[in-house]
């Protein structure tokens, strides 16, 4: 999106300054020797660290082990874990001034944070204690106030106390970035406006699977096209999306292969999750937790407890985004009659208004900010977004709707990873992650292998979701959720290996939509070849086939 890369020239700016400012004064570097006293622990905690700086924290509870990794991350993260607070609540502006205003208004209107305290409070009782221990660490190193970053002085913030719901909106927050078929609705719309329905019904998105065998044809495109422009396409903002689609893409593969293609005859797991790696520090904190009960070594996202990747003492997992459609855009018609109020057929509903206060950084203000009240607007389904989120400039009412507001769980499932001791105990979990819809690659040390797509997928009365829908009565067109069962997953494949590139995965004969918008299949089709053969794999091969830059599209064109 394009308002995300603008924050990105924003913060990267702001990053430039800090550089900069380090050559002329000295850094607080956090305490990684000695002892030090840890408020609220109930026995002794070990971290170690390796020489690359990769801390391994031993603890002899769990408990324990959260409070420590906690306050690890922010020794190690607290100046990215603020950025990313601060854009994920909508506070960007704190920091840059008007130019995150636009951004801090979208995101106050997607309200990762608001939906953050909702879902913390229906947490299962040992979710809620994981993540208050958690937090209890960050705001432990925090309030220690010796070793807080120097990049806080220089960008003039400073770090406020962390709560389960600011963990929660990050988790959103990274949910929302994975969703991808946002853009392609308003793509199809823009087409729509721009060439009339039936010539852009000609256009619609075309993905194969290569491993589907079937000779059935795909089906036709069955979202409705035929009504009245929208008055997208405008200013060039089809040209713009579309050179937007040409850059370069980040994928991320994940694979696994059984004991009959391992040299070691047991099970192997590769992953690169390819979150953008040039980001310095990284998108991921890699971590080891250890109790006596098991020992996890992996990586998860600052601010998110346990690991999201890697290995435990029973089992081993990758993720790739799965690109499941669970975002849809609707055209709402507000009530001639009645300002502040749309329709729902015959029936008028008052808008839901939120009024929110942006605090804006401002040389001119007292304080050096100024504050700016505005006022949100929501439908039953979402966030009004006309206007907000890019390319939707049209005099037409449209909001968003997300999946994964609409399904909570008192379990966020990301536990279970720690605790699972097989593959079908961890598919347990994975069922209940509904934050984010993900690729999960896994095998076990019983010999299994598998994979599993984790979120909640809206059945669509329509067919699919490649444009917006219009809201022309009362009728609800998400009629329920893909079942649990039913999600794209395998286990233990004849052929002995599975993996995923963001590819196209489900098969002609799925009997859901899942998704209009994937990777082209042109990675997973290399990955094919490189697994297919006979000979037994060593952890040494894999690494190559990660680092492999044969381009089959290249070699077909």
């Amino acid at each position: 999106m394009k308002v995300l890369a603008r924050v990105v020239l924003i913060i990267s700016a702001v990053v430039a300054v800090i550089i900069l400012g380090l050559a002329f004064l000295p850094l607080n570097t956090p305490k990684r020797e000695g002892k030090l006293t840890l408020p609220g622990l109930l026995s002794e905690v070990r971290v170690l660290r390796d020489y690359q700086g990769m801390a391994y924290i031993r603890a002899e509870n769990m408990d324990d082990l959260m409070r420590a990794q906690g306050f690890v991350t922010a020794q190690d993260r607290l100046f990215s874990m603020e950025l990313t607070r601060m854009m994920a609540s909508g506070r960007i502006s704190e920091l840059v001034g008007e130019k995150g205003r636009k951004t801090d208004i979208l995101m106050r209107s997607l309200g990762f944070l608001r939906q953050g305290r909702r879902h913390e409070k229906i947490l299962d009782e040992s979710v809620r204690r994981i993540h208050q221990a958690y937090v209890d660490g960050v705001n432990s190193f925090i309030a220690a106030g010796r070793d807080i970053p120097l990049e806080f002085s220089l960008a003039g913030i400073k770090p406020g106390p962390w709560t389960i719901a600011d963990s929660l909106a990050i988790g959103y927050y990274m949910g929302w970035n994975s969703a991808a078929n946002l853009k392609t609705e308003i793509i199809a719309q823009l087409l729509i406006d721009k060439l009339g329905p039936e010539t852009a019904r000609e256009l619609w998105p075309l993905n194969i699977n290569p491993d589907d065998l079937s000779d059935k044809p795909p089906p036709p495109p069955r979202a409705e096209t035929g009504r009245e422009p929208l008055g997208l396409a405008r200013d060039g903002r089809l040209e713009i999306l579309l050179a937007e689609g040409a850059s370069h893409r980040l994928g991320s593969n994940n694979w696994s292969v059984g004991a009959k293609l391992s040299a070691s005859g047991a099970p192997q797991v590769a992953n690169d999750p390819h979150l953008d790696a040039r980001i310095l520090p990284g998108p991921w904190h890699p971590v080891g937790l250890i109790t006596p009960e098991g020992r996890a070594v992996g990586a998860t996202v600052p601010g998110l407890p346990g690991i999201i990747v890697g290995r435990t003492s029973h089992l081993a997992l990758g993720v790739t985004n799965s690109y499941a459609d669970t975002q849809d855009l609707y055209i709402e018609t507000l009530d001639p009659e009645k300002p502040g109020y749309y329709l729902e057929g015959k029936k008028s509903i008052p808008l839901i208004m939120i009024t929110e206060v942006l605090k804006i950084k401002d040389k001119k203000a007292p304080g050096g900010f100024r504050e700016e009240e505005i006022v949100l607007q929501f439908t039953q389904r979402g966030p009004v977004v006309t206007d907000i989120l890019p390319g939707l400039q049209t005099s037409r009412v449209m909001t968003v709707r997300w999946a994964p507001y609409e399904t909570m769980t008192p379990s966020l499932g990301l536990d279970k990873i720690m605790s699972a001791r097989s593959v079908e105990e961890l598919k347990e979990g994975l069922n209940e992650i509904t934050i984010i819809s993900l690729n999960f690659v896994y095998a076990d040390t019983l010999g299994n292998i598998g994979w599993q797509t984790t979120g909640r997928v809206p059945i669509r009365k329509a067919g699919d979701g490649v444009i917006p829908w219009e809201v022309l009565g009362s009728e609800d067109n998400w009629s329920g959720w893909i079942p649990p069962e039913k999600m794209p997953q395998q286990d233990n494949p004849k052929r002995g290996w599975i993996g995923t590139s963001n590819h196209k995965t489900v098969k002609s004969d799925y009997p859901y939509y899942f998704s209009s918008h994937f990777s082209p299949s042109y990675r997973y089709r290399r990955l094919t070849e490189l697994l297919e053969g006979p000979e037994k794999k060593t952890p040494e091969d894999h690494w190559r086939y990660m680092r492999d830059t044969l381009n089959v599209m290249a070699r077909e064109l």
